[in-house]
C-alpha cells in the first residue's frame, strides 16, 4: 500500500513539474508569423559603398529573414537587375526598398548608412504592415552611394 502511494506521489510530482515545463518548450518552438514585407537591396558588386554595407546587410539578413517574408539582394549589373532598376527608379547604389504584401513601396533608404538606421528602417516597415505604432518619426534616411550613371 505504501509503495502504491509513493508511486502516486511521484507521478503527481512529475505531472506538476515536467508537463508544464514541456508545454512551455513547445510554445517557444512554434515559429512566429512573418510580417508581410519584402526588403530589396539594389547593389553593384563594384560599388565601394555596397561593399562597405555588406557586413551590415549580412547581419540584417540573418536577423530579419525569419521575421519578414522576403529579403532580396538585386545585382544591378544583371539584365534582371537592370529591369528592376528601371521599375523602381533606382539611381544610386546601395538602395534599400521596403514593399508591403501588395508590392506597394512603403519606404526607401538611398546610400550606405549605419546599422542602427537600417534597423529603424526595417522596424518601421514591420510596424507599417502589422499595424503596430512605430515610435520613430518618419524621416528619410539617406547616406552615401555610387551613381548608376557613373
Amino acid at each position: 500500500m505504501f509503495r502504491k502511494i509513493s508511486l502516486l506521489v511521484v507521478a503527481v510530482a512529475l505531472a506538476v513539474t515536467v508537463v508544464p515545463a514541456m508545454a512551455g518548450c513547445a510554445a517557444e518552438e512554434e515559429p512566429t508569423e512573418k510580417a508581410d514585407l519584402r526588403l530589396i537591396e539594389f547593389f553593384d558588386p563594384d560599388c565601394p559603398f555596397c561593399k562597405e554595407m555588406k557586413p551590415t546587410v549580412d547581419d540584417l539578413q540573418d536577423e530579419y529573414e525569419s521575421k519578414i517574408e522576403a529579403f532580396d539582394i538585386v545585382d544591378v549589373t544583371t539584365d534582371e537587375g537592370g529591369r528592376m532598376v528601371e521599375e523602381f527608379g533606382i539611381f544610386l547604389t546601395p538602395t534599400f526598398v521596403i514593399l508591403d504584401g501588395d508590392g506597394v513601396e512603403l519606404d526607401r533608404v538611398t546610400g550606405a548608412t549605419t546599422k542602427e538606421n537600417m534597423i529603424t528602417f526595417i522596424e518601421r516597415g514591420i510596424a507599417d504592415v502589422t499595424g503596430e505604432k512605430s515610435d520613430t518619426p518618419r524621416e528619410t534616411i539617406e547616406g552615401e552611394g555610387s551613381s548608376l550613371d557613373e
